[in-house]
């Protein structure tokens, strides 16, 4: 179990650490699929072999055992971690969940205010234009979203620009992207080391959206005008104002829509998938020992008497 622990724990640790730098270089479709279901995996990953660790130590306390019915002597005899870091793996786990809980729940109110608030400005599918001095842009989620546009906006940009605009939001609304943002964003809640891969992830919907208003429109360079002013007049807005028109970082935007479509790169998307691989298997692995020991600790529960039971409790850390 322990060399599982380590295979698995290692993963989302080495994907931690990669998938920002190999989400930069691939190109955006792939990457956000990539990194925000890998962020999804390595979170939930990490989080069960936790979980697992805790749970052995925990299932060696008296109470514990005599509710699940295993021996508690058969357990601490078989089990490969010491309680300490059972102990550790049970402090670890429980800020991380209350974390991942807190987010979900403030994320799902926000988007039934956003649903709220926009759903009679305009049928799902279709663009609002929204009159505020507020220059911004956005694509509200949904099984079927709207584009919301201000007039500050469109008054700002042109009418080649407005067109670039528009399919922007329109590769938002087509690709689902707050929905890969938000699968990113609530696997980071729960392990914070994977903050910089959700960032990566914002920034890799705002080039795939790029992408496909630049195929759409059949010009890079006009996309890449109008994400620069639309930048520039987000800076402009009132400062009391705190929603941003653009989303993402825009120079690195604006440069890559300069150069030539990026490039596909087999050999990072393998290299991370592999990393990927790694984690759940060391996962399964774990799953597979920690169901072995309590099935062991259960059936020599079931052959021995009750007042042995009592008795032959060992010593455990409380």
């Amino acid at each position: 179990m322990i060399a599982a622990v380590v295979v698995c724990l290692g993963a989302c640790l080495a994907f931690a650490a990669l998938a920002p730098f190999v989400g930069r270089r691939l190109p955006p479709a792939p990457a956000t699929r990539l990194l925000a279901g890998g962020s999804v995996l390595a979170a939930g990953c990490g989080g069960f072999v936790l979980a697992v660790m805790a749970f052995v130590w925990l299932g060696q306390l008296g109470e514990v055992a005599e509710w699940g019915h295993w021996s508690p002597v058969t357990l601490h005899a078989d089990s490969p971690l010491p309680a300490p870091v059972g102990i550790a793996a049970g402090a670890v786990l429980l800020p991380l969940a209350f974390l991942g809980v807190r987010a979900a729940v403030d994320r799902c109110r926000a988007l039934v205010r956003v649903h709220r608030a926009c759903r009679r400005l305009a049928r799902p599918g279709q663009v609002a234009i929204v009159d505020s001095a507020v220059p911004d842009a956005f694509t509200t989620p949904g099984v079927v979203g709207r584009i919301v546009v201000t007039t500050a906006l469109l008054t700002a940009l042109d009418a080649d620009q407005q067109r670039a605009l528009i399919a922007h939001e329109r590769s938002h609304l087509a690709h689902r992207h707050a929905w890969w943002r938000l699968a990113a964003d609530l696997a980071a809640a729960v392990n914070p080391l994977l903050r910089r891969t959700a960032a990566t992830v914002t920034q890799a919907t705002e080039r795939w959206a790029d992408e496909d208003a630049a195929t759409a429109v059949g010009d890079r360079r006009l996309v890449a005008r109008a994400v620069a002013h639309a930048a520039l007049a987000s800076r402009r807005r009132p400062a009391a104002t705190a929603v941003a028109a653009v989303g993402g970082r825009v120079p690195q935007r604006v440069r890559a829509l300069l150069a030539p479509p990026p490039r596909r790169r087999p050999l990072l998307l393998a290299g991370l998938l592999v990393v990927l691989l790694a984690g759940a298997g060391g996962a399964a692995a774990v799953e597979h020992t920690g169901e072995d020991l309590f099935e062991h600790a259960e059936l020599h529960g079931q052959h021995a008497a009750p007042h042995h039971r009592a008795h032959d409790l060992p010593n455990l850390p409380r």
